[in-house]
């Protein structure tokens, strides 16, 4: 738990269809997705925005942003210029991820055209089988788990790169409180490609 929440929000009823292109696949999703308005959103960058499913249950919705934006909080959001995060129940997840051609152990991805990082309601209350999945494919749960996809998807957002080693490299930059050097990384295994090496 990050502590308690006296901030006041909101959650405008207007629909708003975000499309979101995965950089893997050709095919174009649709997804309706409602804002969420935060009260002190000037403790994150003003250029970021929060947004939930249509059928996102509206007190998890308003939970889980505000998780979210904690979590951001620690990292400079400034180099993201506009940017959104959306948030996906964890039943629709896998089918997402499908139809995009993406691995369903991922818990997050990124779409650089849309501007926008879609996250799994998961990496906020995660079933006992999805902890599972995720303590075997990345080594950790619950808040090392959304600490990891965060920075790992802002080292995505804020180099404008897809490539997974040099996320993990710039994602790291990031945990260690540095702004990424987006032209330099390591050549080593990402961290995913080492647990999924592991026996």
């Amino acid at each position: 738990m990050f502590g308690g929440t006296d901030e006041v929000t909101t959650m405008k009823p207007s629909l708003l269809i975000a499309v979101l292109l995965a950089a893997c696949a050709a095919q174009t999703q649709t997804l309706p997705v409602v804002p969420v308005h935060l009260e002190g959103a000037g403790e994150t960058a003003k250029s970021v925005q929060f947004f939930c499913t249509q059928d996102y249950d509206r007190e998890d919705c308003l939970r889980h942003a505000l998780e979210l934006r904690r979590a951001l909080m620690a990292y400079p959001l400034e180099p993201l210029g506009m940017w959104s995060f959306a948030l996906v129940p964890s039943y629709k997840w896998k089918d997402l991820l499908r139809s995009l051609g993406g691995s369903t152990d991922s818990p997050a991805f990124t779409s650089f055209e849309q501007r926008t990082t879609v996250m799994e309601s998961s990496l906020f209350s995660a079933t006992a089988t999805r902890s599972a999945e995720f303590l075997q494919v990345f080594g950790v749960t619950g808040e090392a788990l959304l600490k990891f996809v965060v920075n790992h998807e802002l080292g995505h957002s804020i180099c404008h790169d897809p490539d997974e080693r040099k996320a993990d490299d710039y994602g790291r930059a990031l945990r260690e409180g540095n702004i990424p050097d987006c032209g330099r990384t390591s050549k080593r295994q990402t961290d995913h490609d080492m647990a999924k090496n592991t026996p």
